[in-house]
């Protein structure tokens, strides 16, 4: 009688750990079958990430005709019809203007150079359909909207 307890016991005792490694085995099929996420772009600074938005042609929103187009770090402004090669300018954004001038914390700054020329933009909105700047030190504001 003895050696049939021991027996039933032995049994007993096997059979949770059976269904725990079958249980296990069925937990990694499911975590192995789940689909990868797609994960956003990460971007060094906040600076690198307005750098990607801005990229491509912008078409004035108060002259049709006007546009600007950037290519990596490289800003041309056009206008239709007229062929030049001199407005091409070298982008940098910063959350300070140049030369230690008076610059809002909280406003990132689209500064353009072209040799001695610097040009610079509060940057008001930029967003993938729109982009707002407000031209320094005049103060007018410039609307644009993507190409499409």
């Amino acid at each position: 009688m003895r050696h049939l307890l021991l027996l039933m016991l032995l049994i007993i005792s096997c059979k949770p750990s059976t269904e725990k490694a079958a249980n296990a085995d069925t937990e990694e099929q499911e975590v192995n079958t789940t689909p990868a996420v797609l994960e956003e772009p990460v971007f060094e600074s906040e600076e690198d990430a307005k750098l990607t938005l801005l990229q491509g042609t912008w078409n004035s929103d108060e002259d049709s005709a006007s546009y600007l187009k950037i290519t990596d770090d490289q800003l041309f402004m056009g206008y239709e019809g007229v062929d030049t090669g001199t407005d091409t300018y070298t982008i940098t954004i910063a959350n300070q203007l140049p030369n230690d001038q008076a610059s809002n914390p909280d406003t990132y700054y689209l500064i353009l150079t072209q040799g001695d020329e610097t040009l610079t933009y509060a940057i008001d909105i930029l967003n993938e359909d729109s982009l707002k700047l407000l031209f320094l030190p005049r103060g007018n504001f410039l609307s644009y909207s993507r190409a499409q």
